[in-house]
């Protein structure tokens, strides 16, 4: 390990980021801790130490793999180019030479993955880009922040020689190691020591240790590709799921990472050492390196695991990214990820289900697909009853990587009527549904049904997207509190009136602003109001103006009753029980 500056230490290097590392995620944040960091250094006049980078110099072209580091870096280099930008003509050279480009091999001394590699080229020419994915939009407004800083700097001091100086002076400590296996594995020792590393990167600089120290580095070229493509994959499925039109809640969360997809992941591996409700820790201590250690001796079954689970793990990441990216192009699955929400413990087995391609295949004599039981399994026992048979459905989820279709059939059968038969579904529904997670599924649902029979064609995702950005929200016809003497309207007392108030014949879905204008107005206002029920997108409330004109009579009690029941029926028919045999 040497200490250097940051001058001598870009002098005379071409780094390059492999395909296996993340992509750029750094934030406003992190880049004003480092310009803060560097203002300092100006300050104080004295030296500052910005980190380690760990390096792996390949044969042949000579270029230095960035391990650890490529965050700072990236930064680094997009700091160095704006001030390079702001410099008198006769000095821009040189300090392009020596920090931005290598102008005798005529390339950049910097270059990201593959994909990002033209992008970030052209960002640091001043051209204008349309940034693809995440990473890259990261990269458009770090470069964009830094710029502007940089510009008031030269602004405020007049020039930008001693801040240019005091780049050169920063001091950082430089690991370099021609085997890059080696170079993976020191970076987990030197992060253990600092910020804590996500799982996913300790299992993978685990299975690179055993790879070179069992398998004479057999598998780091396999290794480093299929993790590679698992941040790669993680990060364009998080994009949609984080976008306002396609957000997924449970994917966009700040504490979903790759450690979660890789707990999943392990919900759905055959081993000797499964548990149902395992912590991403025990999917490293308690599985990954227990296996790899009882193998160590066994170069041959070594090998195999190796290979076998570092593929599977891939696949398993590219199968949640492509059902991700079906939300964008086909309603069952945007109304399934973004209206209903999956439940997270179905996860396992919808993922598998999809990399295995029998999610849209028949399972059942009535039509039904594997995607269609997962949905049903989820309104009935997670939504509707409210409970999690986390055991039935993890080990179904292991099962699932490689057993028959029909015996995943049956499985999930077996478990749908142990939970939520007929009988106990048909009572919830047609009780307190208001608060129930799937309602607004299965009120949409309902109201598509009666669009089609009138004529009218199912939703495409445009039209999914366009309700969604109206802020659905679940309406009372008869409002919490009535409106109106007891007994009357039907109801005997306000006990009745409350039971009732709750019902799913009492409830629709409204646009977030049709449901503010609704407040304290009776339902006959509410139905007969051009501005109200009648000016909703959703099917469900037109079908509920229309239903209530067709009978010719106010809207009471009775009518409550009698709409539960039709939708309690309907509900039943839409998320049927299957044949178990």
């Amino acid at each position: 390990m040497e200490q250097n500056t940051l001058e001598k230490f870009f002098t005379s290097k071409h780094f390059v980021i492999p395909s296996y590392q993340r992509d750029y995620a750094w934030t406003q944040q992190n880049i004003d801790d480092l310009l803060n960091d560097i203002a300092e250094t100006i300050e104080t006049r004295t030296s500052h130490y910005i980190g380690t980078f760990i390096l792996s110099r390949q044969q042949g072209d000579g270029a230095y793999h960035v391990v650890d580091g490529q965050q700072r870096l990236t930064t680094l280099t997009m700091i160095l180019n704006a001030v390079i930008a702001l410099l008198p003509s006769d000095q821009q050279l040189i300090c392009r030479n020596t920090f931005v480009q290598d102008v005798a091999k005529k390339r950049w001394r910097l270059e990201p993955a593959e994909y990002n590699r033209a992008f970030l080229a052209n960002l640091l020419q001043g051209q204008s880009v349309d940034p693809q994915s995440k990473s890259q939009r990261l990269l458009q407004e770090a470069y964009r922040y830094i710029v502007g800083r940089i510009a008031e700097i030269h602004k405020r001091a007049g020039g930008l020689d001693a801040y240019l100086e005091s780049l050169k002076q920063l001091e950082v400590m430089e690991f370099i190691e021609a085997d890059e296996g080696k170079a993976i594995r020191i970076f987990q020792t030197v992060n253990d020591r600092g910020r804590p590393l996500a799982v996913i990167e300790k299992a993978k600089s685990l299975l690179i240790y055993y790879s070179n120290r069992f398998l004479a580095g057999e598998m780091d070229a396999a290794i480093n590709t299929a993790f590679g493509g698992i941040y790669k994959d993680f990060c364009e499925l998080k994009e949609i799921a984080e976008a306002e039109d396609t957000r997924i809640d449970l994917l966009a969360l700040a504490g979903f990472s790759e450690d979660s997809v890789m707990r999943y992941h392990f919900l759905g591996f055959p081993s000797e050492f499964y548990d149902f409700k395992p912590s991403t820790d025990y999917v490293l201590d308690g599985f990954l390196k227990k296996t790899l250690k009882a193998l160590q001796t066994d170069k041959a079954g070594l090998k195999r695991f190796v290979t076998v689970y570092v593929a599977d793990l891939r696949r398993f990441f590219g199968s949640l990214l492509k059902l991700v990216e079906r939300i964008q192009t086909e309603p069952r699955y945007y109304k399934m990820f973004c209206i209903l929400g999956l439940s997270t413990h179905l996860y396992p087995l919808v993922i598998r289900l999809q990399g295995r391609g029998v999610l849209d295949q028949a399972a059942a004599p009535n039509g039904l697909t594997f995607a269609d039981l997962v949905e049903i399994a989820d309104v009935r026992i997670y939504k509707t009853r409210g409970t999690d048979p986390q055991k039935d459905i993890s080990h179904l989820a292991c099962e699932a990587a490689t057993a028959d279709p029909a015996v995943i059939r049956r499985r999930l059968a077996e478990i749908v009527i142990r939970f939520m038969d007929d009988g106990r579904f048909e009572s919830d529904l047609r009780g307190n549904m208001y608060g129930n997670e799937a309602l607004l599924h299965m009120l949409m649902e309902q109201g598509e049904a009666w669009a089609r029979h009138q004529g009218k064609p199912s939703l495409s995702v445009d039209d999914l997207i366009a309700l969604k950005r109206t802020k659905p929200t679940i309406e009372h016809v008869f409002a919490q509190t009535p409106g109106f003497t007891l007994p009357g309207r039907g109801f005997a007392t306000q006990d009745q009136y409350l039971m009732a108030n709750d019902c799913l014949g009492n409830l629709t879905v409204l646009e977030k602003e049709l449901n503010s204008r609704c407040q304290n107005k009776t339902p006959e206002q509410k139905l007969d109001d051009a501005n109200l029920f009648k000016a909703s997108r959703f099917d469900v409330s037109r079908a509920l103006v229309a239903e209530v004109a067709a009978s010719g009579a106010a809207f009471d009690a009775k009518c409550v009753n009698d709409r539960t029941r039709r939708l309690a029926d309907f509900a039943k028919h839409r998320w049927p029980l299957w044949d178990a045999s």
